[in-house]
């Protein structure tokens, strides 16, 4: 069943008493102890998932936990495409469920991780229903930039996917920031035959701190289509805002 008008009004209602309410809003109202929750809801223009387009004007919801005194985390998250595709021309409902456990080495900060992703639609990529990876990465501060790779491994396909990317945060005032990202990534016999570069990809967000646990960020990005997907993939210039509120 699609989440439209659900996933539409829960932004709604989120936008609204945080921009109407300020400090004086529910989700900024106090908790007697933080819960390691955080509840996000948003829309894409495009739904971009590593240099393909899965759909557009998508509605998405997501729940994430990172269980106390523990270095994991669990996260849901539900994406429902209204229009579609190249990758999802009848723009079927996906619904990703991952697990997490990152650690600070001194180093760098390394992450390992497992993402189940789902259509319940059966309209998956390819027909499937399902598919299912696991991931490898480390980020590291370098201070004037941010630095991350990642390495994935797609069971259904036995491909490979990798991500080189940087970031940086600029404070504009107290409560909003510029974050700029780009990243570049390579394919091994992901979702096509043979190896080569997937796609160039940059990011500007904007994140405001409406209050000290509610954030809403509009950001804008492009993503270039390289060797691996540019025969049935154009360049794609997209948008979209997202709110973020923690427990």
């Amino acid at each position: 069943m699609k989440l439209k008008t659900s996933m539409l009004t829960a932004l709604g209602v989120f936008a609204l008493a945080s921009a109407n309410a300020g400090e004086k809003a529910v989700c900024c109202a106090p908790t007697p102890a933080d819960l390691g929750v955080t509840l996000g809801v948003g829309y894409d223009s495009h739904y971009i998932f590593r240099g393909v387009n899965n759909g557009e004007n998508a509605i998405w919801t997501s729940l994430d936990y990172a269980i106390p005194s523990t270095p994991l985390s669990v996260g849901v998250r539900y994406i429902n495409p209204t229009d579609g595709g190249v990758a999802n021309p009848w723009h079927g409902d996906e619904l990703d469920l991952s697990l997490r456990a990152s650690q600070d080495v001194g180093f760098a900060t390394v992450w390992v991780g497992y993402t189940a992703y789902l259509f319940p639609e059966n309209a998956g990529r390819n027909g499937g229903d399902a598919t299912h990876e696991v991931g490898l990465g480390l980020a590291k501060s370098l201070g004037v930039v941010d630095l991350g790779v990642a390495a994935y491994y797609d069971f259904e396909i036995d491909g490979w996917f990798f991500d080189l990317n940087g970031s940086k945060s600029i404070a504009i005032t107290d409560g909003i920031d510029v974050k700029l990202s780009a990243g570049i990534t390579y394919g091994v016999d992901y979702w096509t035959n043979g190896s080569g570069f997937n796609n160039v990809y940059l990011r500007a967000g904007v994140p405001v701190k409406l209050c000290e646990r509610a954030t809403l960020e509009p950001y804008l990005g492009a993503t270039f289509a390289l060797d691996q997907i540019d025969a049935f993939q154009d360049d794609q210039l997209f948008g979209g805002v997202s709110l973020n509120v923690t427990f």
